[in-house]
């Protein structure tokens, strides 16, 4: 086993997402998917020291697939020094390879008695946020402004750590653990995707008695009906059940809200279909404005393009709707 350690300087205060909790970033290269088959041969760990108040990087790096149980061991022994491990898609891959193999070579389980906390999952739950083509990793930092060019692949690495066995080039364990490196580095950026999901979810409404914060938590879609959920903070003074002839909104616990939405279908371009609502069909709605870009008849009023939703115009729906049922 090579245990490889790096400095990586980055400005990402860990405490304003996870208070009060000891974390790391953890990624895993392995000779393939099946973890009943394949091994793991070179786990990252990524943790902000205060004492150097700079983030560090342990690799533990297989020089050969009999390498493995000792880097599995050697980093279940430190992972024991954290509450909660932040991955990208761990839940489904890292996670269980490493505690499947951990169980193959019958070692002590550290992992088990930590939290975890997967971006992907968290932007895969808002994905109707946003038009992602895909959740790859890559597609996230694109979003955020973050653009990197990676030489390699996690197969090239597959066939580098091959090939490394055979002729411990060390340029080809150079160009796996640069791989490893740049998937860590990139999640101190990529964390910052939930800021954005914050502030794209959220809208505000103010009372009498104050603003409160509204936030989509859902959207979907059933048959003719658009179908929105989200909280509400503070909780309101009392629950809502109001029905409508075109849509019904209700609250649970003062702090839970569901609109469902009767929709129409039409062409807004000669190709693209829309959802749409006729402002004429809704009593109160009349002055809604479109955010999209589109020539249309003031009475349309769009929920979404394709698969894309209007998420500004879906808020500013809610507010109309809402801020005259509370009293």
């Amino acid at each position: 086993m090579d245990l490889i350690k790096a400095n990586i300087k980055h400005s990402l205060n860990i405490e304003k997402y996870f208070p009060k909790e000891d974390t790391c970033f953890l990624d895993i290269e392995t000779t393939g998917l099946n973890r009943y088959k394949d091994i793991i041969y070179l786990i990252g760990v990524l943790y902000f020291n205060s004492e150097e108040n700079t983030w560090l990087l342990n690799q533990y790096f297989a020089e050969d697939i009999k390498g493995e149980k000792e880097i599995l061991e050697a980093c279940s022994s430190f992972i024991r020094n954290f509450d909660k491990i932040i991955t990208y898609n761990g839940d489904n891959f890292d996670l269980p390879f490493i505690k499947h193999r951990l169980k193959h070579h019958k070692l002590n389980n550290s992992f088990d008695n930590i939290k975890s906390y997967d971006l992907y999952q968290y932007v895969k739950k808002y994905r109707f946020l946003f038009d992602f083509p895909n959740l790859k990793l890559k597609t996230i930092e694109r979003e955020l402004g973050f653009i990197r060019e990676d030489k390699y692949s996690g197969l090239d690495c597959i066939n580098f750590y091959y090939e490394y066995m055979e002729s411990k080039n060390p340029k080809l364990k150079e160009n796996i653990l640069k791989h490893n490196y740049d998937d860590l580095a990139h999640m101190l950026d990529i964390i910052s995707i939930t800021d954005l999901i914050d502030r794209k979810k959220a809208f505000y409404i103010d009372f009498s008695e104050g603003k409160k914060k509204f936030s989509l938590e859902k959207i979907q879609v059933s048959k003719d009906i658009l179908n929105v959920e989200g909280t509400i903070n503070p909780p309101l003074d009392s629950n809502i059940k109001y029905y409508d002839k075109n849509f019904d909104l209700l609250t649970d616990a003062k702090k839970v809200f569901s609109l469902a939405l009767e929709y129409n279908i039409g062409l807004i371009t000669r190709k693209k279909k829309c959802r749409y609502i006729d402002l004429r069909d809704v009593d109160g709605l009349g002055d809604l404005k479109n955010s999209e870009n589109y020539n249309l008849p003031p009475n349309i009023f769009i929920l979404s393009i394709e698969n894309e939703y209007s998420i500004e115009n879906i808020k500013n729906l809610l507010k109309a709707i809402i801020k005259p049922l509370i009293k």
